[in-house]
């Protein structure tokens, strides 16, 4: 039967984009989707670091969300997931288990600090 049909991770992405546009604003869902498109094409070259322009508008923090929901729907091919709060503006994407886990929050979050110390360390040196 059509109906069980698992569906595949661009048919999750199209979804959910769907209710994003109904939802969004259409300038920040039309930003949302220029990052969509370089985040593709900076996955798509070889390497380890990938860069997506942000242009001359700054994303407002719902499109930095749904850019990194997005990005997991597409990482993982399913839309099961949480946003948590790093602290500092820090967003990252976690499995619902791991969201749910306060062990693995705090492990999380103190890697961001580690790695936002490290960052200003490097900021104070230069």
């Amino acid at each position: 039967m059509v109906d069980d049909a698992v569906p595949t991770r661009a048919e999750l992405v199209r979804l959910y984009l769907d209710t994003l546009r109904a939802r969004m604003d259409p300038d920040e869902f039309r930003l949302l989707g220029r990052l969509l498109s370089g985040a593709v094409g900076s996955l798509a070259d070889a390497g380890d670091t990938h860069v997506v322009a942000v242009g001359e508008q700054q994303p407002s923090r719902q499109v930095q969300e749904e850019f990194l929901a997005v990005l997991s729907i597409v990482a993982t091919g399913t839309i099961e997931h949480r946003l948590v709060d790093l602290g500092d503006g820090a967003v990252t994407v976690l499995d619902v288990d791991a969201a749910e886990n306060p062990e693995a929050v705090g492990r999380m979050r103190e890697w961001a600090a580690r790695q936002r110390a490290r960052g200003a360390g490097q900021e104070d040196a230069g």
